[in-house]
């Protein structure tokens, strides 16, 4: 994924989520973990809770910056970061995406 590296100078960044499920999903979640080299350097945990069978849902964050004096210099983290989402039902595993991030 291609980012523009003024994303870095935002006190907070929002995402939004939309997704489906036919069936019912007791214990919605999702983690997020992001890798610098490999090595995992934030990960946050969100847990969603029941999923209808059969409904459309929005789910909306909003994740703060942890300031401009904690952040990485976008030149050295480049290609080299990665951002694995994953969700689950409780411990089952739904679906992964892995993304590595070039900053613009």
């Amino acid at each position: 994924a291609r980012l523009p590296v003024d994303i870095l100078k935002c006190s907070a960044v929002s995402r939004e989520i939309n997704f489906s499920s036919a069936e019912e999903i007791s214990r919605f979640r999702l983690e997020q973990r992001v890798f610098l080299d490999g090595s995992c350097i934030e990960e946050w945990i969100f847990n969603f809770g029941y999923v209808i069978p059969g409904s459309t849902n929005t789910w909306q964050q909003t994740i703060e910056s942890a300031g401009p004096e904690n952040m990485l210099d976008p030149e050295m983290m480049s290609g080299k970061l990665t951002i694995e989402t994953a969700f689950y039902d409780g411990q089952l595993p739904i679906a992964k995406t892995v993304y590595r991030i070039y900053y613009v």
